[in-house]
C-alpha cells in the first residue's frame, strides 16, 4: 500500500506561503505576517483555485 501524499502545484504554493507564518518580530512583538497579508494570500489562493 502506498501511503505517500501527492501534492499538486496549488498545494505547494499554499504551503510555501504559510511556511513560517507564525514567526514573531522582536521589534513590534507581533508576527512577521499580519492579517492583511494572510487575507491577500487567501484571495490569491481562491483565484488560483478558480482557474
Amino acid at each position: 500500500m502506498d501511503d505517500r501524499i501527492v501534492w499538486d502545484d496549488l498545494s505547494w504554493w499554499a504551503l510555501n506561503r504559510l511556511y513560517g507564518i507564525d514567526l514573531p518580530t522582536y521589534e513590534s512583538g507581533g508576527f512577521l505576517r499580519d492579517d492583511e497579508q494572510v487575507r491577500q494570500w487567501l484571495a490569491e489562493l481562491r483565484n488560483r483555485r478558480a482557474m
